[in-house]
């Protein structure tokens, strides 16, 4: 089944330059990318050993998927060998199928897959932008989406490389901003300690320094007590006239008293109310 055609006409290119063993190892690390489950049909050890019916299946989920791969160097594929693939589909039951050629599809060929969806065809611009760097092409079916950037044989290890080496360095860079953290916070604690405060007791050096005391609130006058009664004046003498009235009704009391006659009595009483009266006209006129 393996179509021994003249290469195509880009033969000098790196896909016209990889060995069988290559090809079909690229191919599968390409799948396994994709998260496939990749099983191999029979060990690739020659071409004539690709004479089965597809050289991988696929695996992911619920899907098959069965790749073929021998008619890789074919100049051109023609219609035929496109139907044998889909009859290899419904004996295998999968889901999808692949026909993989660095070569390229005849008119009726091309026309299959759009009476089959299920049914990939990738020819060699196709298959370079698969395991190349190569993002403008977009040839993917729906389900199985193709990579931007394709991965070789030897990237898987340089990616592991670069994955351990950027887990090496986490911690490292993870200690180090802590390390940075610390002193940053311990400069700053330095930088704010308190100065010490003065004794509370005030000596003759720190009067001058110390902040001036606001000045208290004005005491209360207080009230002078009033003097005592000895310091106080002298109340004015009686006039002459009302003391020589007090004698004299001190005198008539007494010789009423000492038993005079009652002409003598009743004169002296007449006496004492004229000078009461007298005595009240008096008060009353201060």
């Amino acid at each position: 089944m393996f179509s021994a055609r003249t290469p195509s006409s880009v033969g000098t290119d790196a896909l016209a330059r990889l060995s069988w063993h290559d090809f079909e190892h690229l191919l599968a690390e390409h799948y396994r990318d994709q998260g496939w489950k990749v099983e191999y049909r029979s060990p690739p050890a020659s071409l004539k050993q690709l004479e089965g019916a597809f050289d991988l299946r696929l695996y992911r989920g619920n899907e098959t998927v069965i790749v073929q791969c021998k008619h890789w160097d074919a100049a051109e594929v023609q219609l035929h060998e496109v139907n044998e693939l889909l009859g290899t589909m419904l004996n295998e039951a999968a889901t999808r199928g692949v026909l993989v050629t660095r070569g390229r599809y005849s008119a009726d060929a091309r026309a299959v897959p759009r009476r089959q969806p299920r049914l990939q065809l990738i020819d060699g611009d196709v298959l370079r932008a698969m395991l190349k760097l190569l993002d403008h092409l977009d040839t993917s079916i729906p389900g199985m989406a193709l990579p931007t950037v394709a991965a070789r044989g030897r990237g898987r290890p340089r990616r592991a490389s670069d994955r351990e080496t950027g887990s090496r360095l986490l911690p490292v860079l993870l200690a180090a901003a802590i390390a940075l953290l610390l002193g940053l916070f311990v400069w700053h604690a330095m930088s704010r300690r308190v100065e010490p405060v003065p004794p509370p007791a005030a000596t003759d050096k720190a009067a001058g320094t110390a902040p001036a005391t606001p000045p208290a609130a004005a005491a209360p006058v207080a009230t002078p007590p009033p003097p005592p009664a000895a310091a106080l004046p002298p109340a004015p003498a009686p006039e002459p006239s009302i003391s020589r009235e007090l004698q004299e009704r001190a005198r008539l009391r007494e010789s009423k008293d000492t038993g005079s006659s009652p002409e003598s009595r009743r004169q002296a009483e007449d006496a004492m109310k004229v000078m009461e009266r007298n005595t009240r006209e008096v008060g009353s006129a201060d």
